[in-house]
């Protein structure tokens, strides 16, 4: 649950226009001008982070809703009292809402290669034949008699946003969020996200500046998704989906002087790999990582590298400690691994039910071993993980699938004293 909250935070900024409208009446002209040429250069940035970090959709979305937002000044400028303004605006809620959902069922591929340029192509061609038509005074008039009544009809008088668009707006925000529940990305989110604010800034075109302020969010979420990959692939290892080394180090950098490292590994791992393939592998790491969670006494997960995990426990006494890493110990010894697809499920209930059908197949047994050491006076983390990697390879010489410590917790032998 705390995770799905993180994941959903950013959409806080969505009230940012609100909290934000009352205080630009107290700055000069100039300055309120300038809020209104934002969300151009902020699309901008949105776009060289999403393409530099090959996100392909949150580029594209970048692009489309930049350019829809670079008509929407053009109508606000010119005023939807006049039929061109009206005609544009109505085919721009039209295209916004296609070209979204085009862009949602979209994979992730750089801008740079024939694909995506393919794609670049295909987002831009639409926006590209409205510009074209507006920028021909005149030409988008005649079109108003041929719009739809439901076209013409606006939601609500303080809502400029037609019915039509309206009608096909919801299905698509609906369908984003449904991809942010299954999928759980931040790109899905920011995607949601920047739809429902250019969307908001049609519907509220009347009333600056919240318009501009809307847009201004849209690129900031797009641009936050890119800063969140940006933190994976730094912190979070790709396979287990636990925080890397790197993290790892940012921790221990952080800890205060009473704290106990350990030091797990995976028991005959590389017999795993050569006997069963390094898919096979791969997914005792995954099974391992998912139980290591679990660890008690608010141990923080690492992975170290290959089949080397990290666990710290800052601030615990010792018989939480040892009793948390047994207990996980234990959780992995009896955890019924099924030998199958390459492709094992991520969450515990798709595993249940994956191995409930699964019952004719290879089970084989997975043990870990783990080593701990508590921190001493006038000793640096690198020292501690060095004494526990003693205590590790003690574990492993003793027999293996236990615990084994490199002595009792300083605060023990200082309170006995």
């Amino acid at each position: 649950m705390l995770k799905l909250a993180r994941l959903y935070l950013p959409l806080l900024l969505l009230s940012l226009p609100w909290a934000v409208a009352p205080l630009l009446s107290l700055l000069e002209p100039a300055m309120r001008q300038l809020v209104g040429t934002l969300p151009l250069p902020l699309f901008g940035l949105a776009l060289a982070f999403a393409a530099g970090f090959k996100r392909g959709r949150v580029a594209l979305c970048a692009i489309h809703l930049g350019f829809a937002a670079l008509l929407l000044q053009q109508i606000a400028r010119a005023g939807l009292d006049q039929p061109d303004a009206y005609v544009l605006y109505t085919l721009l809620g039209l295209t916004v809402c296609v070209v979204q959902v085009w862009t949602l069922v979209q994979r992730d591929t750089s801008l740079f290669c024939r694909r995506g340029l393919s794609k670049l192509a295909l987002t831009l061609a639409p926006y590209a034949t409205l510009a074209c038509f507006w920028s021909q005074p005149g030409e988008l008039a005649p079109l108003l008699v041929r719009l739809h009544p439901l076209l013409l009809e606006q939601v609500q008088p303080q809502l400029l946003l037609s019915r039509g668009v309206a009608w096909l707006g919801l299905p698509i925000l609906g369908l984003s969020l449904l991809l942010t529940l299954t999928r759980r990305t931040p790109d899905e989110v920011a995607l949601f996200g920047a739809l429902l604010c250019v969307l908001l800034a049609m519907a509220l075109l009347s009333q600056p500046p919240l318009p501009a302020l809307l847009l201004s969010v849209a690129p900031l979420l797009l641009t936050l998704s890119v800063i969140q990959h940006i933190y994976a692939m730094a912190f979070v290892d790709t396979l287990t989906g636990v925080p890397a080394r790197r993290a790892l180090e940012h921790r221990l950098a952080g800890l205060g002087r009473q704290y106990a490292i350990a030091m797990l590994d995976i028991d005959h791992f590389k017999q795993f790999n050569d006997t069963y393939g390094h898919d096979v592998g791969d997914q005792v790491l995954r099974m391992v990582a998912t139980q290591l969670r679990q660890v008690g006494a608010g141990g923080s997960l690492f992975r170290y590298g290959g089949e080397e995990f990290t666990i710290v426990f800052n601030g615990r006494r010792e018989e939480e400690v040892v009793a948390a890493l047994d207990a996980v110990r234990q959780r992995v010894e009896h955890y019924p691994m099924q030998v199958r697809a390459p492709q094992r499920p991520r969450n515990d209930k798709a595993g249940r039910q994956a191995r409930q059908g699964a019952r004719g197949q290879k089970q084989v047994q997975v043990t870990i071993s783990i080593g701990v050491a508590w921190r001493e006076s006038d000793e640096r983390p690198d020292m501690v993980i060095k004494r526990a990697d003693k205590a590790l390879y003690r574990a492993k010489g003793a027999g293996r699938n236990r615990v084994m410590t490199d002595g009792p917790d300083p605060r023990r032998q200082r309170r006995a004293a």
